[in-house]
């Protein structure tokens, strides 16, 4: 199947924006097909030398160039072109730590011999996307226990705050952290995802967030318009493609109560590897410049106002796009009756997680019709993560990187990955 393309030309929130600005779109697409091609020949090898990711890198930041020059020649305005340009540095540097993860794993990585059962995980993983897994009941007992501690403030916030999400920051260090990490490493949650990723995974921190039917900072992104609600509100794929994560309910879920959906198999949909992390970089390049000025909600500023739909709508068409593009399916289109028929949910069943590729496969949750909800999102990474980025590239690399993984944490605070 082919991953969802938004036509935001026919998009009631975005079609009077539509440029003046004429591009090559043939061009365009013509350098895209070579970066996909370049990329997808580099992951491909069994093998790759660091060599061989500096030249792919190389090439493909000249084919970005070009797309940059040839947009700034029809006319761009200056503030779509330094979107573009943030879109493009965060893309390259995104591909640049895919390929050194890559290059070091073909060398260090030590394959798991796997059970029957979480060989049985592994395939499922591989191909829907995601698994889930039994926990010890004892550790969950634990967890939901520590949880609840939490519950009290959260709830007050989440209704006091109703704009925002009401989450905290869960570190290994806490005790709530180590039951998490006890009880994904016994369920083997972890050699799963080492075999799954070809790295040596560890539990990098976790989020717990109270959800409750009061609370709106997923609504009326498009209210200026009189548009409502799509029905796949929050569908997404998170944006670092070596952190995936599981989800862990503190509290009973069902239809009612926001649980967590995925669309099974969509981290294997046909997609342009290059658009797809445009798209990404286009979400974070302006939610860091414009979420601290929103007007209510800081979810999706680029959504909420129109002087920021009209930059968008100068985008090269390929990279008007979302990782968030959920909320833009319009109801009762073609695309919103393809999504419908392959959702599912997963609904509590006590001492369970689901497991997944979340910056891969398409998901949303938390968004609580009636009652309420209490969940963890357990996030991994890499556990050689820091060693590997300092031999890459130095201090200067393993400085940046140690500030991404602060800053990835902070977002767990907000429910935003």
């Amino acid at each position: 199947m082919q991953f969802p393309v938004i036509d935001y030309r026919e998009h009631p929130a975005f079609a009077p924006y539509v440029c003046d600005c004429t591009y090559d779109e043939a061009l365009i697409a013509r350098h895209v097909d070579t970066m996909d091609t370049i990329h997808r020949n580099c992951c491909g090898m069994a093998g790759p030398s660091r060599a061989d990711a500096d030249d792919a890198l190389s090439q493909i930041r000249r084919s970005l160039e070009a797309i940059v020059t040839h947009v700034r020649d029809q006319g761009i305005s200056l503030l779509a072109e330094e979107w573009l340009h943030a879109c493009t540095d965060w893309v390259l540097k995104d591909l640049r730590h895919e390929y050194l993860r890559k290059f070091y794993a073909a060398r260090e990585y030590e394959g798991r011999a796997l059970s029957p059962a979480l060989r049985s995980q592994l395939d499922e993983m591989n191909e829907q996307g995601g698994y889930i897994a039994a926990l010890p009941a004892n550790r969950y007992a634990d967890i939901r226990r520590l949880a609840l501690e939490h519950l009290p403030d959260l709830k007050a916030r989440a209704l006091s705050e109703k704009n925002g999400r009401a989450v905290v920051s869960v570190t290994i260090r806490t005790a709530l952290g180590r039951a998490i990490r006890q009880a994904v490493k016994e369920s083997g949650v972890l050699d799963v995802l080492s075999e799954y990723k070809q790295n040596r995974m560890t539990m990098m921190g976790a989020g717990l967030e109270y959800s409750c039917s009061e609370q709106n900072w997923y609504q009326n992104l498009y209210s200026d318009v009189g548009l409502p609600g799509s029905p796949f509100q929050y569908l997404h794929v998170d944006e670092a493609d070596h952190y995936p994560k599981s989800m862990i309910y503190v509290t009973p879920v069902a239809e009612e109560n926001g649980p967590t959906r995925v669309m099974p198999g969509s981290h294997r949909w046909e997609r342009s590897e290059l658009v797809f992390r445009m798209h990404k970089a286009l979400d974070k390049v302006v939610s860091d410049r414009y979420a601290r000025y929103a007007r209510g909600s800081n979810y999706r500023p680029l959504s909420r106002h129109p002087e920021l739909r009209r930059v968008f709508m100068e985008m090269p068409r390929q990279f008007q796009g979302s990782s968030h593009f959920g909320d833009d399916v319009l109801a009762d289109s073609g695309l919103a009756k393809t999504l419908g028929a392959i959702e599912q949910p997963f609904i509590s069943q006590g001492a369970q997680t689901l497991v997944f590729d979340g910056p891969r496969l398409l998901h949303r949750g938390s968004l609580v019709r009636s009652g309420e909800r209490m969940a963890l999102q357990v996030v991994y990474r890499n556990q050689n993560d820091e060693r590997l980025q300092s031999l890459a590239a130095g201090e200067s690399w393993l400085r940046e990187q140690a500030a991404l993984t602060r800053k990835y944490v902070r977002k767990l605070m907000l429910g935003h990955v």
